[in-house]
């Protein structure tokens, strides 16, 4: 072996050697540290993040749409959750799903919809979180668990066609429905619908839906249905 070989050779040894030394952990106790109102921002936090923010807020007050009044969630139906589940059977539709009805949950819904203009940063408060749509083939017998589960919960957010599930005929064997990903997942009492003959994924963002319906509906149509079961 050459020497200059030899050299890089024992260097190894020896790093390798020392790099098996023991460890030991030792714990890293340290206190809380409150933040009250008397509180002084760091100023070159502050620079780090200004051109972020600034950018954030334009985004976020990115005019998508015109809402005619003043709009919020109540059982067991609401103009709000009408046009919500209307979005996501149009979406769904869209896209090339079939599908029947659409049914959403209450509590997903974390804000209302002011009148006026309607900023992107709204529906992100509006839905805030990464929930996707899911169409479900369902059979009659789940199709009549949904039905009692939703009469059960006093309500829920449905679109224009919820009659079908309402009036459900004997000799109707599916349906196809379109719903979070989270109540597909059994979320929210719906465990039963893992029963569900097939199902289909979209990778939509409910936001996204919500995003796109509001910019092709302008202003944005509001249904005073009462979409009670």
């Amino acid at each position: 072996m050459p020497n200059q070989s030899k050299s890089v050779f024992f260097l190894c040894v020896v790093l390798f050697v020392n790099c098996k030394t023991e460890q030991s952990i030792h714990p890293q106790i340290s206190s809380n540290l409150s933040i009250t109102s008397n509180y002084e921002n760091n100023p070159e936090i502050d620079e780090i993040i200004k051109p972020y923010a600034k950018g954030l807020d334009n985004v976020m007050n990115e005019i998508i749409g015109f809402n005619p009044k003043f709009i919020e969630k109540q059982k067991p139906s609401s103009i709000l959750g009408n046009m919500m589940a209307d979005a996501i059977l149009y979406k769904s539709v869209k896209e090339g799903y079939t599908v029947d009805f659409c049914i959403l949950n209450y509590g997903g819904i974390r804000s209302s919809l002011d009148s006026g203009n309607i900023t992107l940063g709204e529906i992100f408060e509006l839905m805030p979180f990464e929930n996707q749509i899911t169409v479900l083939k369902i059979s009659n017998e789940i199709a009549q668990d949904l039905l009692k589960h939703i009469l059960e919960k006093g309500g829920e957010p449905m679109s224009e066609k919820f009659r079908m599930l309402r009036d459900i005929p004997k000799n109707q064997l599916y349906y196809f429905i379109a719903i979070n990903d989270y109540m597909a997942n059994g979320g929210d009492g719906y465990g039963f619908l893992s029963k569900a003959t097939q199902r289909w994924d979209t990778k939509i963002k409910i936001r996204d839906a919500l995003i796109d319906y509001i910019k092709t509906h302008n202003p944005l149509p509001l249904s005073n249905d009462k979409r009670e079961l």
